[in-house]
């Protein structure tokens, strides 16, 4: 490079670093946060890690997804001994991890910029520019600032690794062909698992790879045309295939899943068309006010025919068919769809997820950003000046935008009061005010909050669980029985929600002793059974193994020990898990029957996963089991039990 070209690589690398440091202090904020929605349920068992061992067991049994994301439960193992001290830590290392991100996306985009024959000026610009608009984007702060994100976050970073070495390999195609291609091979390969392992979205990172083949690089003319078909099949369009069959197979909803979801595939399709196009106006403008977590749920759009399901839907045909007709025309405008609709192939189409959430698009928005910034800096002179005054400009606004993100939700109390009255609708929004208005102000305030919401959306009246669980545990003594009559004519209508199982739950151990007025266990099962007579409840598979966890332990606590064995037989029916094991391996051998509960153990090891890091801790926690009840077996022939070191309370 020539002294001028040193300097302008010097300046942009540097401007692109200042940026950095800008990010790290908008987000700075957010660090004094709390942990949010699914944090807690994710991650509450960090409290019980204490060594390797027990790290090791925690990250292999994740339930967040269908492989578990034990990699990136293994990263909040390591901070396991912060889980007590608050979200703080949690929070930092997020951040770091999204502009560690960042520089692979200056990599990447420049690697990618010089293949495509950009100048080494233009490619380190375009490549800056991207990273830079990308790490400092509104649009993306959940990712990092909900606590559990870091699966997306850090599946984004063996992704970017990924694609960084596939694209250092294709740089030496034609001078080293066969070395070139090994590394880009184990570079997909590698990237792609540990990327999946960390979230299973991250199995789409041969899907941009076969955007870029498509759009913006040109067959290697070192290899042999049907040779370089041969790979791309096996290496990006076998792995597509393999995402494409997944997404059929979940194209039909069984009926418990509509009633629970109150969609079907084609209805969650529709809408989703027009929450893409949302996404692209919220990349573009990120107005604080219109991003976060606690938002109104979005309109299910249930005819293609609906006007602006129509058009969205439409426009999202129309492009995607240009891009492809085009690809080589317009190669970056291709890249920019294809990239964009790639990235959401799993988890904006059918997979019956959530309609609605922000960190969805941490990858999928770096193609169109890539292609804009890449325009950009092999336009003409006069469009280069312009965008060299307007982005600085668009960078610092956004930068804005992200601090006055970052200071909102590193006031947990401003947050929950702010969501609530800018989303009144959102049940997320009411039920945290309600929480912190618990904490802060008292019950009063709290169940005010709930009652009014639940007013006005009955729908939502299975939270009236929570009002009863909030007045036995600070009014025990008031009479108590207006709520559950409310409760026993409501539950068989309300909206579906797993939160309604888990109140219940909170309800039995707040009344199992007895102590509230009018509401005794025997209530909850009462309740319980109403939810279940819901249809919305009734088929559902997750609720029914949790109904039946909840009447064994109802049971258990009211002595009847048959009724407990059954609950726990028709739980277990539903699917093992740890505690179910637990549960019914305690029940038998405290009752003294040692060679049913070996039976059972034997029984469920038949059962295991099919994941196999899943099934490891699968058998690891049946063979504890299997030594607490060799050594309740030992004790109840008056031998002295042995130190099993299963962790189970013997006692």
């Amino acid at each position: 490079m020539t002294s001028a070209q040193n300097r302008h690589f010097g300046f942009a690398l540097l401007s692109f670093l200042a940026v950095l440091a800008v990010t790290w202090a908008c987000y700075r904020p957010a660090l004094s946060g709390d942990f949010e929605l699914d944090d807690r349920s994710n991650l509450s068992a960090l409290a019980g890690v204490e060594d390797t061992a027990s790290a090791v067991e925690f990250a292999l049994k994740g339930k967040a997804g269908p492989v578990g994301r034990p990699l990136a439960l293994a990263t909040f193992a390591l901070q396991a001994d912060q889980w007590e001290q608050g979200a703080e830590a949690f929070l930092a290392v997020n951040v770091l991890i999204h502009l560690f991100n960042a520089l692979l996306v200056l990599l990447c985009a420049y690697q990618l910029a010089r293949l495509m024959s950009m100048q080494r000026q233009a490619a380190i610009w375009a490549a800056a520019a991207t990273a830079a608009l990308w790490v400092a984007m509104p649009l993306l702060a959940s990712s990092s600032l909900l606590v559990v994100q870091r699966m997306t976050t850090l599946s984004a970073l063996f992704a970017l690794l990924g694609l960084a070495g596939y694209l250092a390999g294709r740089r030496r195609l034609e001078d080293r062909p066969g070395a070139a291609l090994v590394g880009m091979s184990v570079s997909l390969t590698l990237g792609t698992l540990f990327a999946v392992l960390s979230k299973e979205s991250g199995a789409l990172l041969p899907a941009f790879v076969l955007v870029l083949e498509v759009t913006v690089l040109t067959r290697p003319g070192s290899l042999q045309p049907r040779a370089w078909r041969a790979w791309q099949a096996l290496f990006l369009g076998l792995p597509v295939a393999a995402v494409i069959g997944y997404l059929a197979m979940s194209v039909n909803y069984p009926d418990s899943l509509v009633l629970s979801r109150g969609f079907t595939a084609w209805e969650r399709l529709l809408t989703e068309s027009k929450i893409l196009w949302s996404y692209i106006g919220k990349a573009l403008v990120g107005l604080p006010a219109n991003l976060g977590i606690y938002q109104s749920p979005p309109e299910v759009s249930r005819s293609l025919l609906e006007p602006l399901t129509l058009l969205a839907s439409l426009a999202w045909f129309g492009l995607a068919s240009a891009a492809l007709a085009w690809r080589r025309r317009l190669p970056l405008f291709s890249l920019a769809v294809l990239w964009y609709l790639a990235g959401h192939l799993v988890e904006s189409t059918v997979v019956p997820l959530e309609l609605y959430f922000e960190h969805r698009n941490y990858l999928p928005i770096i193609g169109p950003v890539f292609a804009l910034c890449a325009w950009l800096a092999t336009a003409r002179h006069e469009v280069r000046r312009l965008a060299a005054v307007t982005l600085p400009v668009y960078l610092l606004v956004n930068a804005f935008f992200l601090f006055s993100i970052a200071s909102v939700r590193g006031d947990p109390a401003l947050t929950a009061n702010y969501w609530a009255i800018k989303y009144p609708d959102s049940v997320r929004a009411m039920t945290t005010r309600a929480s912190h208005e618990l904490d802060e102000w008292g019950p009063t305030a709290a169940l005010k909050t709930l009652n009014e919401f639940m007013a006005a959306h009955p729908r939502h009246a299975y939270l009236r669980i929570q009002v009863l669980n909030v007045r036995c545990r600070t009014r025990p003594n008031d009479d108590h029985g207006e709520v559950v009559r409310a409760l026993q004519e409501e539950l068989p209508r309300v909206a579906f929600s797993y939160t309604a199982g888990r109140m219940l739950s909170e309800l039995f151990t707040a009344v199992k002793d007895g102590t509230c007025r009018g509401v005794s266990a025997e209530t909850v099962r009462l309740l319980a059974e109403r939810l279940r007579g819901n249809p919305r409840y009734r088929d559902n598979p997750l609720y029914n193994q949790f109904h039946h966890k909840l009447m064994a332990s109802v049971y258990q606590n009211q002595g009847d020990y048959a009724a407990t064995l059954r609950s726990l037989e028709a739980a277990v029916a539903y699917g093992g898990s740890e505690e179910l094991h637990m549960m019914m391996v305690t029940l038998l051998a405290g009752a003294g029957d040692f060679a049913g509960a070996k039976d059972f153990i034997d029984e469920a090891l038949q059962s295991s996963p099919v994941n196999p890091l899943r099934a490891i801790a699968w058998r690891r926690n049946l063979d504890n089991l299997r030594q607490y009840v060799i050594a309740l077996e030992r004790y109840a022939r008056g031998e002295q039990p042995p130190d099993t070191g299963t962790g189970i309370d013997e006692s």
